[in-house]
């Protein structure tokens, strides 16, 4: 029978038609049971689960935009009067520390929606046990396209995916005239992703990589006299900022005048804040980062804290449309009209959301799109 598929493949091929089926437009759905469940009568508070690190920046971000969407809703009037009451679970460690907590947060506090998965790996992990536990999960800091590519139905992710962010990196370089370019990236999971997207937006523009080097988290200004030797005209540093600003800011020292681009995990106030320091740096940022934003969020808030906000806002929109019964959350989900700070929500069937990262530059200490400085 092998013969047999490879002569419908190669006829298929002749004919102008694709060899698979593309999943991200021929939908999910989710077609079990559940969405006859009543909801329950004797709640005193509306739960959502909220899942992050207790122990970094991120994850006090995180907390601080769940917690002020909260707030605002409450303040509102709550889900018919009972109040939305958010339920934090860790996940500092080893991220298989995220399946048994999404766990806890599902059968154990019984929330609505997990909110939570700041990078690909764990976004994965809460991704696997959604899928068993029927609990809508929504990442609003993990940028990593493949978490789509599970087919999960549960699973939602609410940033601008890595190969967005990496085509516009790439094509903002052809319009400039950096012809060629180099490349470094974090030797994690996620710096490997984001190198395969690289490859791909610069094939798709014709650009040439002049070095293309792995730096590792331990040591990244180990590869920065590489780096500074590349017969390049722009530099693409892709890594979290822990370890992606030390090598930028070593680079500098060294004489580095390139202009140098960077992921959305780099557009931070923190960052903004350090001027000059770094050079020229452009972000493909999740969102608009000049735009205003409530004051109980800090006068620049983090996008982390931008997107848990709106993430927040879109679950609790959803449940005032659905009532209380995940099935019908995770279907309003998909389909309710929503538009936050960090602009429209709309997913595409793989629970992947459509909008496209902007880019961004430091400027006086501030973020500003790039194309208004």
């Amino acid at each position: 029978m092998g013969w047999l598929c490879c002569l419908l493949l190669v006829l298929g091929i002749a004919r102008g038609q694709e060899p698979y089926r593309d999943l991200s437009t021929a939908g999910v759905q989710f077609n079990g049971p559940g969405r006859e469940i009543p909801a329950p009568d004797t709640l005193s508070a509306v739960r959502l689960g909220l899942l992050g690190p207790a122990q970094s920046a991120a994850g006090q971000e995180l907390r601080q935009g769940v917690m002020q969407a909260v707030a605002e809703a409450n303040a509102a009037g709550g889900y018919g009067g009972l109040p939305f009451a958010v339920v934090f679970r860790p996940d500092d460690g080893p991220w298989g520390v995220v399946a048994s907590q999404v766990v806890r947060l599902a059968q154990e506090d019984q929330v609505w929606a997990v909110i939570g998965g700041l990078d690909g790996e764990r976004a994965h992990a809460a991704e696997l046990v959604a899928a068993k536990l029927w609990v809508p999960v929504l990442s609003p800091g993990a940028g990593d396209r493949t978490i789509d590519y599970a087919n999960v139905p549960w699973m939602f992710r609410c940033l601008p995916d890595d190969r967005a962010q990496a085509d516009l990196l790439v094509r903002a370089c052809a319009q400039q005239g950096w012809r060629r370019i180099g490349v470094a990236t974090e030797a994690t999971r996620d710096g490997r992703t984001a190198l395969a997207r690289l490859l791909e937006a610069a094939r798709a523009c014709s650009l040439a990589l002049a070095l293309q080097v792995e730096y590792h988290p331990a040591d990244p200004v180990a590869v920065a006299p590489r780096l500074g030797r590349a017969q390049a005209q722009a530099l693409v540093i892709w890594g979290r900022p822990a370890t992606a600003l030390p090598l930028i800011a070593r680079l500098r020292r060294q004489g580095c005048t390139l202009p140098m681009l960077g992921p959305a995990l780099l557009a931070l106030p923190e960052v903004a804040a350090q001027g000059q320091s770094l050079g020229e740096l452009i972000v493909a940022a999740p969102a608009d980062l000049s735009a205003p934003a409530p004051e109980a969020l800090g006068s620049q808030p983090s996008y982390v804290a931008l997107f848990a906000y709106d993430t927040t806002r879109l679950v609790i929109a959803a449940l005032r449309h659905s009532g209380l019964n995940r099935a019908r959350l995770r279907d309003e989900l998909t389909r309710l009209p929503f538009a936050g700070l960090t602009g429209p929500f709309t997913f595409n069937s793989l629970g992947g959301r459509r909008e496209d990262p902007v880019l961004m530059v430091a400027r006086q200490g501030r973020w500003q799109r790039w194309q208004d400085e």
